[in-house]
């Protein structure tokens, strides 16, 4: 058989590194990736850790998800190159802390930008392509932040929300025509943007001007997250990913990726249609 043409983002670091290493170092071969990074100075990671496969099994492109040109001259050259895409893997992303009130308009647009538009525009993209062959994956890394808002990622968690609802709704359509949508929502793992996240935190707290209901909220905020375990990495968000969503036939479309104890409140909260369930589990982290 074949190998599968995947064509991914955000492989420069995280989980899109890992995943991109994953399927290019895959002992049976399945898999030819064009991994992608925002700029090809973003690559060395990557390069390193594919070793001898670099050109072989994986072929690293130059790819900006808020640049439309830029996505319609990859899709169109990878289908050139290789014949065709079977699976579009869309991880990157960015986030940061705020006090809702306090972020900009540049913030907003530039974090819908990454996480929301450029996913939904990659996917509009290949989708002529896909429903004409009747075949392929869209798999979307997003968030459990995408279940359950957290107060202050307020931001990041709406673009999560935002790009959860349009690709549900796809997922309904594109059935018909062969295709799997894939949602995984990782919850805490060891990578840089959740490091990246606790950075903004403790400058929040360090601001003199904050306000100081907003302080002690933050700081609850911050004692939650330092003590939250993160048991899981990057490397098993990548083995879930491949195996739920690329190994199977049929795989469905939600992957919540939470540790048990984190699952069960998760499972509670959700059930109760009223959200109030949510805001009493959100207060008590932030030490109400």
């Amino acid at each position: 058989m074949a190998p599968q043409i995947v064509l991914m983002t955000g492989c420069s670091a995280g989980i899109g590194l890992a995943t991109a290493k994953r399927l290019a170092l895959d002992i049976d071969q399945r898999y030819i990736v064009i991994a992608s990074v925002i700029a090809m100075s973003e690559k060395a990671n990557l390069v390193a850790a594919v070793g001898g496969s670099l050109n072989k099994t994986i072929f690293i492109r130059e790819l900006d998800v808020t640049n439309d040109t830029n996505i319609s001259d990859v899709v169109r050259d990878v289908i050139r190159e290789h014949g065709r895409i079977d699976i579009l893997i869309s991880v990157a992303g960015v986030g940061f802390v705020e006090i809702p009130e306090r972020v900009t308009r540049e913030q907003i647009d530039k974090i819908f930008s990454v996480n929301t538009i450029g996913p939904i525009r990659l996917a509009q993209a290949v989708l002529p392509h896909m429903k004409k062959r009747k075949a392929g994956r869209i798999v979307i890394v997003s968030s459990d932040m995408s279940r359950q808002a957290w107060p202050y990622f307020d931001l990041y968690c709406a673009t999560k929300f935002g790009v959860e609802g349009f690709f549900e709704a796809l997922a309904s359509s594109v059935r018909a025509f062969n295709i799997r949508v894939c949602l995984v929502e990782p919850g805490p793992i060891t990578t840089g943007l959740l490091d990246s996240l606790q950075n903004d935190l403790q400058k929040l707290i360090n601001d003199k001007t904050v306000d100081d209901i907003e302080l002690r909220q933050l700081l609850g905020l911050n004692r939650d997250l330092s003590d939250m375990e993160r048991t899981r990495s990057a490397e098993d968000v990548a083995a879930d990913l491949t195996t739920r969503c690329l190994d199977v036939d049929e795989p469905v479309l939600r992957h919540l990726l939470l540790d048990d104890k984190f699952m069960s409140a998760t499972r509670e909260a959700l059930a109760d249609l009223t959200g109030e369930s949510t805001v009493t589990f959100m207060r008590n982290q932030l030490g109400h």
